[in-house]
Parts: structure tokens; sequence; C-alpha cells
């Protein structure tokens, strides 16, 4: 499960927050937001993770589709990856106003 940070979110942050999906294969929720960031344009959103060792928030680049994500990681050598993600029960967040 990985949500993301309160500074997206539409009471407290910018309402950058989109929405939520279940990654298909393991099961895991993740929420996903705009991307704002004005250097990575390739990618329009940001996908919320958490690092298992300490449960700490931080994001990836992605492209969410309705049943498939585009997630930028990178392999052990830091190199930049796309990794292709089935996703389920895509739910985008109704925004208020």
């Amino acid at each position: 499960m990985a949500f993301a940070e309160s500074s997206t979110y539409f009471n407290v942050g910018d309402g950058s927050i989109i929405g939520s999906f279940f990654e298909k294969d393991y099961g895991h929720l993740f929420e996903f937001s705009e991307n704002r960031e004005e250097w990575n344009t390739d990618y329009p959103h940001k996908v919320w993770v958490t690092t298992p060792w300490n449960m700490d928030c931080g994001w990836r680049f992605a492209k969410v589709l309705k049943t498939v994500a585009y997630v930028l990681t990178n392999d052990e050598n830091g190199n930049d990856v796309v990794q292709k993600w089935f996703l389920k029960d895509h739910n985008e967040y109704p925004r208020n106003g």
C-alpha cells in the first residue's frame, strides 16, 4: 500500500492527487497524482511508492492509463527502465468545486 503525500490532497495540499489503483500481479494499492515537475514532461503522473525498509513516501514518474501504467524505475546500475504494470480497480477521486 502506498499513499500520496498529504501535500497532494484536496483539503490540505495543492489538489494534484488524481486517484488510486491496484497493481494486478501483486495486488498492491497505489495512489497517483499529477506530475508538476517541469523537467520530465514525458510522464504526466507520479505514482507514490514506499520503501520497505523505512516506509518513507516517495514517487516514480509514470503514465497511468485505465488498465496499464508505464512506470519509470532504475535498474541495478542506475539506468532508467520503464516497467509496464497491469492495473485493476482504477479509481479517480471526485473533485469538489
